[in-house]
């Protein structure tokens, strides 16, 4: 999540004191030579779900694993453990992946950020570590998976985390309110809250509930509507970043049946007639190719920008574009690729003429920070504890605003057919229109948020569209696997969308004039008061929206093959045997909530299922 910009100092205390983490530096990496010819699961890509897939199937010793990342093993760099250095990783540990021109929003182009390293996203993210609300993963339910509705993902949403929970004089002097029921207690990623708080936070929670939305107890509890305190993935031993790879790597890599292997990329599954047999895969900067057989199956987790260019590049796609590019067909498969979804948000600015002690402008303080930084080196307490903030209030259409009949009948009335080009499969055109008509029953119902407003101690919030109704594709044009794939956020483009934002932004000005943030002297900022109209807003969503929260999901998705699914609810791909996907691809309907523990809970229920059909 994109935070108000902070001024990182430098300072002589950075490995003076304490130096590294309490994680020592201990994970072994297999080289080419050393592989076997054959596995029983090979892992494409090491990053949140693949590292999460090979800890749990190697717990089985009988059975042999390889994880195959593109990206590097980090050299513990302070951007990857000190939460108030996210956002500075080394360019070597990210992708460099740039959309195509959007139509919807002045023809801009957008990055979107991944990591290209092993422990992907979660490495590099703002480390919110929350959950959707009990309906969103009931319409992934009502769309044809089965299995994976709220109450059969909670047992994976726990498994995944041990939680931490504030102490008592914390979570009484910030009324921070959870129920540990719903939480872990003894999973691999370390959840807590950092020890540096700020007390304007309660003035956020207060307003939002006079603006008329409740507080839940914990909105992790499949209650994620209204405004509340999160966790981050924050080890509180150290208070260091909690991610894949001091999670799921670590603490086994010891395990002989257990390979990682670095900077190669996988070019394709290799098939026998239409059972997955293996990959292909090159030492990333030489064009050798190599291969490695899998016994019992071929797990793509390659993320969802990189998965649908996986399959695609296997021959499993849509074959108008495969033949193009001279591809055998393995299985003609028009989904891989589309129902590409992220986070559009923009960031409204205003100030606090009346703020608390402390608050978020000190950050503009080199001297205050060079004090914190070396209470963090000395005490891992302070101001470099925190990542991109601990509250956030995701809210439903019908509080919103009193036009949710208006904007439920304007995405009913369009026409499926007018939301993709032309010639488009109609298996996709299907898929919208399923998802079109069950999201807004969720809607009508209650049940699910469409704006988040994340940020918490500041009259600037970053307000996200969580529900987003546009589509996009991520697409190969060329058959080399280092190539980047063609990225269409489809930003924007349902107007309805857009309409929203609008809401979204009358609402933000309404909640910064309740008691409790006029108690601070909460002023809007940009856009101006005098900026009102519905035109005019319009116009100011456009030009400063970008489409991402580094959310991208959807393209490989779990629904039904007749509405353009890649997989079903077993996460076996269509057409193919003994092939999966288990990343943030299958998701078929963007959950609202930052979508970091939601990949951990598909992961480990995706293990679930791999081992239960290989045991």
């Amino acid at each position: 999540m994109p935070s108000t910009r902070v001024v990182v100092v430098a300072s002589i205390f950075a490995t003076a004191v304490l130096g590294f983490p309490s994680t020592p530096l201990k994970a072994r990496v297999i080289s080419e030579q050393d592989l076997y010819p054959s596995y029983d699961y090979v892992v494409v890509g090491g990053g949140t779900s693949g590292l999460t897939v090979a800890d749990r199937l190697s717990e089985d010793s009988g059975k042999t694993v390889l994880v195959i990342e593109r990206g590097l093993l980090d050299q513990r760099e302070e951007a990857f453990w000190i939460p108030r250095l996210l956002g500075s990783a080394p360019p070597k540990y990210l992708y460099n992946l740039t959309s195509t021109p959007q139509q919807g929003s002045l023809n801009r182009t957008f990055g979107l950020q991944a990591g290209c390293l092993v422990g992907g996203g979660s490495a590099i993210n703002s480390m919110f570590f929350d959950r959707g609300s009990a309906g969103d993963y009931n319409l992934w339910r009502d769309l044809g998976n089965p299995g994976w509705g709220w109450n059969d993902l909670l047992p994976y949403f726990k498994k995944s985390e041990t939680f931490h929970p504030p102490d008592s004089v914390t979570a009484e002097k910030f009324g921070i309110t959870y129920d540990m029921s719903v939480h872990g207690t003894s999973g691999p990623i370390q959840a807590s809250y950092p020890p540096y708080l700020y007390p304007a936070v309660k003035n956020f929670l207060a307003a939002w509930e006079e603006f008329g939305t409740h507080i839940p107890i914990d909105g992790t509890s499949g209650d994620a509507l209204g405004a509340f305190w999160t966790a981050n993935t924050l080890n509180p031993d150290g208070n260091v970043r909690s991610y894949a790879r001091t999670a799921h790597y670590d603490p086994i890599e010891s395990r002989s049946n257990l390979h990682l292997l670095t900077a190669y990329a996988v070019t394709k599954v290799l098939f026998q007639g239409t059972t997955a047999s293996g990959v292909e895969f090159m030492p990333v900067g030489d064009s050798r190719r190599a291969k490695v057989k899998a016994k019992r199956e071929v797990i793509i987790a390659a993320g969802a920008p990189h998965t649908p260019q996986v399959l695609q590049l296997s021959g499993v796609g849509p074959s108008a574009l495969l033949k193009k590019l001279h591809i055998p067909v393995v299985v003609n498969l028009p989904g891989v690729g589309h129902n590409f979804q992220d986070h559009p948000l923009f960031v409204a600015n205003g100030i606090l003429t009346n703020d608390l002690d402390p608050n978020p402008s000190y950050s503009t303080n080199e001297t205050w920070l060079e004090g914190e930084r070396a209470t963090y080196d000395t005490n891992r307490t302070g101001f470099y504890t925190t990542s991109s903030g601990n509250a956030a209030a995701f809210i439903p259409l019908h509080e919103l605003t009193n036009r949710m009949d208006e904007l439920v009948a304007a995405y009913a009335s369009q026409d499926p057919k007018l939301q993709f080009p032309t010639g488009t499969d109609s298996t996709i055109v299907a898929g919208w229109r399923a998802q079109r008509d069950a999201l807004l029953a969720s809607i009508r119902a209650g049940v699910v948020a469409v704006s988040e407003y994340a940020n918490g101690p500041t009259a600037a919030m970053a307000i996200v569209l969580e529900k987003p109704l546009s589509r996009g594709s991520i697409t190969i044009n060329s058959t080399d696997p280092l190539a980047n794939p063609v990225i269409d956020y489809g930003f924007y483009k349902n107007p309805v969308d857009v309409e929203i934002q609008v809401e979204a932004i009358r609402a933000w000005r309404k909640v910064l004039s309740m008691p409790s943030w006029q108690a601070l002297g909460a002023q809007p900022t940009d856009p101006a008061n005098n900026i009102t109209t519905d035109e005019q807003l319009r116009e100011w969503v456009i030009q400063v929206s970008t489409p991402t929260t580094s959310h991208p999901s959807g393209t490989a998705s779990m629904m039904p093959k007749n509405l353009g699914g890649v997989v079903g609810p077993d996460l076996w791909v269509y057409g193919v045997s003994k092939l999966s996907v288990v990343d943030a691809s299958i998701i078929p309907m963007i959950p609202a909530t930052h979508i970091q523990s939601t990949v951990y809970a598909i992961a480990e229920k995706a293990a679930d299922l791999i081992k239960a059909r290989n045991a």
